[in-house]
């Protein structure tokens, strides 16, 4: 069976690229303080016994941590560590969760931190751009639009034209929907926890442009935004009937939500309001589905088919975008996918329907990719679903590394390795990054 990658997305041969940008080897967090202030020396230390070339510096836990950075840049560059600034998106601030702080002192001012940021570039030439993190789960019209990004990246730009913005996000978050909004407006991505090497082979055609999108209806329920039971979100069309006996629909499906949450956005097909298929949003979804019309489509000259999302509960803060595509029928007649005005909507509640032609990138992309594995052992069960271990955690570092040596993405950084005295995970990590150094690196498995 054809999996919904093959279905969705037709993608061109793979062309490794090759990058002059030495490749970024480091951590993410997890920093070492003195009291409320970040140990600077002593990070810098770790990082060196790490073997790490680069550091991202998150901006969040201490109001010092913005004055703390004008501490560390000047150690780091003597230790030839690159750096980055690590901002929080505003669902991690207390402008949607009281309990969370901000990244001080200019909080959701975005423009302003990449003006800052840019600024303290030109001081500190190793500091070579920023990150803000869980980024497109906060595209939305009340936080990130397309044209307060621009802003925002023009902004910093105009203070140092080399300055980099990096979106953090996730490996289900990379597709088309990204690449046309966002692939020639930033300058790469990081993007976190992947599960195995196909994880990050999958994404790579997306962030270099090599992909066709054949015709999609996509379902959208915005983030921070609420939905009560019953609400939906639908495309339809009205199909003549041809042959009740051989009616059937064949579809790929998939969603950008993978975490255990169930029981309350359901991914619907419907035959005249008749529920023919579904699958709740909840786990990994992605496939494709042939479904019998014939008992729904019996002495009918036409119906009504619909594709969309019904919430079976209502959500505070849940947002999920599905799609269909490659939709092929027998016995019953569509009208042409291919063009968007074939499909009507049917919504109640907050829920946005598009429905796209073909698509193609029309201009040239190749976003560098950082790759951000779990190096946390907290972080690691929740992401890979087994016990950890200080190898299991540098295994995922040497896939990232093996990519690396392939040409295929740009660096690997760890998310919040322990880099406490005596850190068996920074042990295996350093060790797998020398391999790496000195030519000697082994496959590491899937």
């Amino acid at each position: 069976m054809r999996t919904a990658a093959a279905v969705l997305i037709c993608l061109t041969v793979l062309a490794i690229p090759c990058r002059a940008q030495p490749p970024y080897i480091g951590d993410y967090d997890a920093e070492l303080r003195d009291g409320e202030h970040v140990d600077c020396a002593l990070m810098v230390e770790r990082l060196q016994e790490l073997g790490a070339n680069t550091y991202m510096w998150l901006i969040w836990h201490s109001p010092n941590d913005w004055e703390d950075l004008h501490e560390f840049l000047p150690l780091a560059a003597e230790a030839d560590i690159t750096v980055w600034v690590y901002l929080v998106p505003p669902s991690e601030t207390a402008a949607l969760h009281e309990q969370f702080p901000y990244s001080e002192p200019f909080r959701l001012d975005y423009v302003r931190w990449a003006e800052e940021i840019a600024g303290l570039s030109l001081e500190h030439d190793n500091l070579v751009g920023y990150v803000i993190d869980d980024f497109w789960g906060n595209v939305t019209p009340r936080w990130f639009t397309l044209e307060s990004i621009q802003e925002m990246i023009d902004a910093g730009r105009a203070v140092n034209p080399e300055i980099k913005f990096y979106p953090l996000m996730y490996f289900n978050q990379v597709g088309p929907r990204f690449v046309h909004m966002l692939g020639t407006v930033v300058d790469g991505v990081v993007v976190a926890y992947p599960r195995n090497r196909e994880a990050i082979e999958r994404i790579l055609p997306y962030l270099r442009g090599e992909f066709v999108v054949p015709p999609q209806g996509s379902i959208v329920h915005p983030w921070d935004t609420p939905s009560q039971a019953g609400d939906y979100g639908f495309l339809e069309q009205t199909v003549r009937v041809l042959d009740p006996d051989t009616a059937s629909l064949r579809f790929a499906f998939g969603d950008d939500f993978d975490g255990p949450t169930e029981g309350y956005h359901v991914m619907q097909v419907r035959v005249d309001d008749e529920v023919v298929w579904e699958e709740d949003v909840a786990g990994e979804d992605e496939g494709e589905v042939t479904v019998d019309l014939s008992e729904q489509v019996a002495d009918r000259d036409e119906v009504v088919l619909s594709f969309g999302v019904f919430d079976r509960q209502g959500v505070g803060n849940f947002g999920v975008v599905a799609v269909f595509s490659g939709l092929e029928a027998e016995g019953i007649e569509l009208q042409d996918t291919d063009v968007p005005d074939a499909w009507r909507e049917d919504l109640r509640g907050s829920f946005v329907t598009s429905a796209t032609p073909r698509y193609e990138p029309e201009e040239e992309i190749d976003l560098p990719l950082i790759v951000m594995p779990a190096g946390s052992r907290g972080a690691y069960e929740k992401r890979n679903g087994e016990a950890a271990a200080a190898e299991l955690i540098a295994a995922k570092v040497r896939m990232c590394l093996q990519l690396i040596q392939e040409g295929a993405i740009e660096g690997v950084v760890t998310y919040c390795l322990d880099k406490s005295e005596g850190s068996e995970d920074l042990e295996a990590v350093r060790e797998a990054v020398a391999t790496f150094y000195d030519g000697t690196l082994e496959p590491a498995g899937p």
